[in-house]
């Protein structure tokens, strides 16, 4: 072989091993973005669980908030609330969201019947009403014969057109959670598509240069292209069976979380939230302590005075 003929074989087998050099870098970036995705979709999933363990930990199931939250004379945010019995109370919190007391004002049997409401009785005596909240809340209830809370709901305000479409659009600004994870795992699929199809691209140039150089220079190059693929594609099914799992786990803590909040709310006791959580911070046992909320529900007060004695 003449001297040129051999420079330019050199010349040909250095082009492709540039290429194939080049393919592999292009499958690491795939791995490295499929770990990249992997993780966001763990890190969302994280996020989903925290935020179901924040909103267990605020108001107790059944608890509502009535109107917006108001300020007292020593700058404690004030809310009203009504839990599902109709009890209504005034939780006093400090300015970390914490509860420091809590102030039976009532309930809503008492509440005066609102404006514009029909009153209707069905053959059993129980008595279907709207009552209005000084807060200025609109509550439905059904009461029984006796006066008890049968069902309560709180219907949703009436708002102008444009507050609806700035609702909406909020909404579409802001979405939930599991949203999040789906655009995730959105990404997680266009980001190994592009990948795919980049490492596709270069193989083909690699290809077309080395036939030129060498076939055997062709034939790395589609297994190196090959290999690409498949490392590709076993990435996005790694990121798609994390966002499964992680997205159960969540929903399966989210679902222990609520039971375990719904069977400390069924116990007996008549005592709110807050009372209970201090009665086990200090010890105090609750089957001494006499409540002096209305229909003699235990408060924090009662807790601590308890504590005291």
């Amino acid at each position: 072989m003449s001297e040129g003929g051999q420079d330019q074989q050199n010349q040909g087998g250095q082009q492709g091993g540039d290429l194939l050099g080049g393919v592999t870098d292009q499958v690491g970036q795939v791995g490295d973005t499929a770990g990249q995705a992997v993780d966001q979709v763990q890190d969302t999933a994280g996020g989903a669980v925290d935020q179901v363990s924040e909103v267990v930990g605020g108001l107790a199931p059944g608890t509502q908030a009535l109107g917006d939250p108001t300020t007292d004379e020593e700058g404690h945010t004030v809310q009203r609330t009504v839990d599902e019995e109709g009890n209504l109370v005034e939780m006093v919190l400090d300015e970390g969201g914490n509860v420091i007391d809590e102030l039976p004002v009532g309930n809503v049997a008492d509440l005066p019947a609102a404006e514009g409401y029909e009153v209707t009785t069905d053959e059993q005596g129980n008595k279907t009403t709207t009552v209005t909240d000084e807060s200025g809340t609109l509550i439905s209830l059904q009461l029984g014969p006796d006066g008890s809370v049968l069902d309560l709901q709180i219907p949703p305000s009436t708002e102008t057109t444009e507050t609806v479409e700035d609702s909406s659009y909020e909404s579409h600004a802001g979405p939930q959670q599991g949203e999040e994870d789906q655009g995730a795992l959105g990404q997680v699929t266009d980001q190994a598509g592009q990948a795919v199809q980049g490492v596709q691209d270069t193989a083909g140039q690699a290809a077309g240069q080395a036939q030129e150089a060498a076939g055997q220079v062709t034939d790395q190059a589609g297994q190196a292209a090959q290999g690409a693929q498949d490392t590709a594609q076993g990435a996005a099914q790694q990121a798609q069976d994390a966002a499964g799992g992680a997205a159960q786990q969540a929903q399966d803590t989210a679902g222990q979380a609520a039971e375990q909040a719904q069977d400390a709310a069924g116990q007996d006791l008549n005592i709110t939230d807050a009372a209970r959580q201090k009665a086990d911070e200090l010890g105090v046992d609750l089957s001494q302590v006499e409540g002096t909320g209305v229909g003699g529900q235990i408060t924090i007060g009662d807790v601590e005075n308890a504590a005291n004695s």
